[in-house]
């Protein structure tokens, strides 16, 4: 009878075991899709809000990775740096750039001549496209070649 329960133990911890490896990588490979689905959208959209709410959704993924093991410690304070200057330059809400732009440049243009030029608010969107393309791009490309790969789930 000892025996019996020993072996009955042994299987629902293996298969305990099994589900929870199970259920992780299916977490880390929904990541990974997302990720890949939002690098596309990145580079397809012309929208300068889209690109800010594209940016900050793969900011909350590389969070909820950096600094696993293996992790490149370099890469990611280099990452890290840009993040937080990508966040200090752009205001969201609840999810939505704030209303009226999301650009600090923006802010000191207006409140030194009360308007915005049309061709300053080109730029500025231009500049916002881009930074966020270049940050998108960054996070994912760390995470699916490098954090996720360590995972056993790289491309």
């Amino acid at each position: 009878m000892n025996f019996e329960s020993t072996l009955n133990f042994s299987f629902v911890l293996a298969v305990i075991f099994c589900l929870t490896a199970q259920g992780n990588a299916g977490v880390i490979e929904t990541d990974r899709n997302r990720l890949q689905q939002l690098q596309n959208l990145s580079r397809q959209t012309s929208d300068a809000n889209t690109q800010v709410r594209i940016a900050y959704e793969v900011i909350g993924i590389y969070n909820k990775y950096k600094g696993q093991r293996g992790s490149d410690v370099a890469r990611e304070t280099q990452l890290n740096t840009q993040v937080r200057d990508f966040k200090r330059k752009t205001v969201v809400v609840d999810g939505v750039p704030a209303q009226g732009g999301v650009w600090e440049i923006l802010g000191m243009v207006q409140s030194a001549s009360g308007a915005i030029p049309e061709h300053v608010k080109k730029d500025a969107q231009n500049l916002v496209k881009s930074s966020s393309k270049a940050l998108v791009d960054g996070l994912v490309n760390y995470l699916i070649n490098t954090a996720l790969a360590k995972l056993g789930l790289g491309k």
